[in-house]
């Protein structure tokens, strides 16, 4: 089966297709859409539905990586094309860049800089928060939000969590306390977000969550930037309802500046929470194992779920 690579892979996936003897199988190039029956793509491909037009024999379409909303999922089931993606590659990625925003969020590490950089020794300083002073509310308890969880719990969070896709065996198992959103909203100083962006996600961080904040929040997102609204988060900061906010994601990319990045209390990195040499090399095994299964074992593994 032809595959088309559409964005560029780490030298290992090629290394690996040269090593395995599958180079027949790939190209980066097109001379027929008619040939092609796999396609990967990972964030920028938006694969619409003119994209499958384009390619009328496709059969398989593997998102490198976890997030799939680049995919119109529900144009590829009218077509019967599978839609695959490598849930494994980032998720221990991206849970230590949460981890390391919420320990620079309640340290204040970037007030503390600041300060020491003005030579203000020990004066004006709001009491930093320990671990133990955070009730968190994970939102999308799958791979990512899991280990989030049971990393702060293991420090001394009190953390539940928000997934109506976990069944009650899911949740015993996870150790973890199910909310409803509208619960866990009013009952957090933290909220941390793990879902993917789906129609329902989309703005779940809204004007009407704001306001229904209990007590001020720290606020993380390291899923998707349209499930937070950034309108939403400047106004919380300005009164004051958001403590902080640090986020690796953004509505659009590369994002355009926003008046409330210059707080010291917002932290903020160019999408990079899967920018570790290990998320690199699982991000190019995971997706040959899955081209693999399909290709040689005529199996599919790693299905992006439809209830999605």
């Amino acid at each position: 089966m032809k595959t088309l690579v559409m964005e560029p892979m780490p030298d290992l996936f090629w290394e690996e297709i040269l090593k395995k003897g599958w180079s027949s199988f790939f190209t980066e190039n097109l001379d027929s859409n008619d040939e092609i029956a796999i396609i990967i793509i990972r964030t920028k491909t938006n694969f619409n539905k003119d994209k499958f037009v384009e390619f009328p024999n496709l059969k398989m379409i593997i998102r490198a990586g976890s997030g799939f909303d680049n995919i119109d999922i529900i144009e590829a089931q009218k077509k019967k094309v599978i839609v695959c993606n490598t849930p494994e590659a980032n998720a221990f990625s991206a849970y230590e860049q949460t981890l390391s925003f919420i320990f620079s969020l309640i340290k204040q590490t970037q007030i503390c800089k600041d300060q020491v950089l003005k030579g203000n020794w020990e004066k004006d300083f709001t009491l930093n928060w320990e671990i133990s002073d955070l009730k968190v509310l994970v939102v999308g308890v799958g791979r990512v939000g899991t280990r989030v969880a049971n990393a702060l719990q293991h420090l001394g969070a009190q953390v539940k969590g928000v997934d109506p896709y976990l069944s009650i065996s899911e949740w015993k198992q996870k150790n973890i306390e199910s909310l409803i959103y509208k619960e866990g909203i009013e009952w957090c100083n933290l909220l941390t977000y793990h879902c993917p962006l789906t129609d329902k996600t989309e703005n779940y961080f809204d004007e009407k969550v704001l306001d229904s904040l209990i007590n001020p929040i720290w606020l993380v997102n390291t899923s998707r930037g349209k499930i937070v609204n950034e309108s939403v988060v400047e106004k919380g900061i300005r009164e004051r309802n958001i403590i902080g906010f640090a986020s690796d994601v953004f509505a659009e990319e590369p994002w355009k500046l926003k008046k409330f990045a210059n707080n010291l209390n917002v932290v903020l990195s160019p999408h990079i929470g899967a920018h570790t040499k290990k998320a690199k090399i699982r991000l190019s095994l995971e997706t040959l194992s899955v081209w693999s299964d399909y290709v040689n074992q005529h199996q599919i593994s790693t299905e992006v779920d439809s209830q999605f």
